[in-house]
């Protein structure tokens, strides 16, 4: 079935409904709205939520109230994407938001925003309530504006000072209803948004051979990070196979990801040990043992499995099961 069409403006409460129902519903709409996500509020009792959406040309602010909770995006591996393939921007406004995406562990703090692909496995954890904007921006809409958003990804910037000042000055004044009253219509206020998200970011606008060579290596670069959520499982998976696959030399695969500070065997292994995490919090995964996890997700040696996960996370594996299992 078809997902009704979202108006323009819209907004929702967890004033007046029951505890079960409020946290059903907020689940739902993050998941059917932003991207599949996983919703777990920390703090049940003391639930409270809303949200304030706005349709600004081919975008989309969202304006989030939100609880204490963690946020898992799952990725479009895991499921069949219910929502628009985008870059997020997310910006944070009061409250720290502990990212996890792409090997990279980093917070959030207020007055920064950072920019997620809504096709990738990431993890947001925030301590507190916490305030947030969370802007979708289809992929071929921002083209226009950042001809390689990959190299820009899991990279919290500042808001509030430099070439980000405007670009958070926007955000502040639509937050603050400026949406009522602007003097442009809203698809020129998108055209802003891309301008000065370009500024921000330092992308050199004008220069269309290097804007267009640029999209090409950022499409390149894409394709590569997406074979490897594809096919992480594979333990025989290599750069020379994913090069051969994408249609370059395994030398032109390494400057791609070196150009977003980044290796083929880093995003590898990251993304093993994502989806090793998630099954490992998974009650469907309960029966397995340690050393099934590592080989269902590409290791093959379930001890350097253990050393991997424990340098990223903090904690063995066995640990983080134990301190994920589903509350009560």
């Amino acid at each position: 079935m078809a997902k009704p069409a979202i108006s323009q403006d819209d907004s929702w409460t967890s004033t007046g409904l029951g505890q079960r129902e409020a946290i059903s519903a907020w689940r739902d709409w993050a998941a059917s709205t932003i991207a599949p996500i996983e919703v777990e509020v920390f703090d049940a009792d003391a639930f409270a939520a809303r949200w304030i959406s706005h349709g600004i040309g081919q975008l989309r602010l969202l304006h989030l109230y939100a609880p204490a909770q963690r946020v898992t995006h799952i990725g479009a591996h895991h499921t069949t994407m219910r929502a628009t393939p985008s870059i997020q921007l997310v910006y944070a406004r009061d409250g720290v938001l502990k990212t996890n995406m792409a090997g990279r562990v980093f917070d959030v703090e207020p007055g920064q925003f950072v920019m997620l692909d809504n096709t990738r496995f990431y993890q947001m954890e925030m301590a507190t309530e916490h305030e947030a904007v969370d802007l979708m921006m289809p992929q071929g809409w921002l083209d226009k504006y950042l001809p390689d958003p990959t190299g820009l990804l899991a990279r919290p910037m500042s808001a509030r000072k430099g070439w980000g000042a405007p670009l958070g000055a926007l955000l502040e004044t639509i937050l603050d209803g400026g949406l009522d009253d602007s003097p442009l219509p809203r698809p020129l206020i998108a055209e802003q948004f891309g301008n000065l998200l370009a500024l921000a970011t330092g992308v050199e606008l004008g220069d269309e051979t290097r804007n267009q060579h640029g999209r090409h290596r950022g499409q390149l670069a894409s394709r590569i990070l997406r074979r490897i959520e594809d096919d992480y499982s594979d333990p025989d998976l290599s750069p020379e196979m994913v090069a051969e696959q994408v249609g370059i030399s395994k030398r032109y695969l390494q400057t791609l990801l070196a150009g977003s500070s980044t290796s083929f065997v880093q995003e590898l292994n990251a993304t093993r040990l994502d989806r090793a995490s998630e099954l490992l919090c998974d009650p469907r995964a309960g029966n397995l043992s340690i050393a099934d996890i590592a080989f269902r997700t590409g290791f093959l040696d379930p001890g350097y499995f253990t050393r991997l996960f424990r340098k990223r996370y903090g904690v063995t594996p066995r640990e983080w099961r134990a301190g994920n299992a589903p509350r009560s």
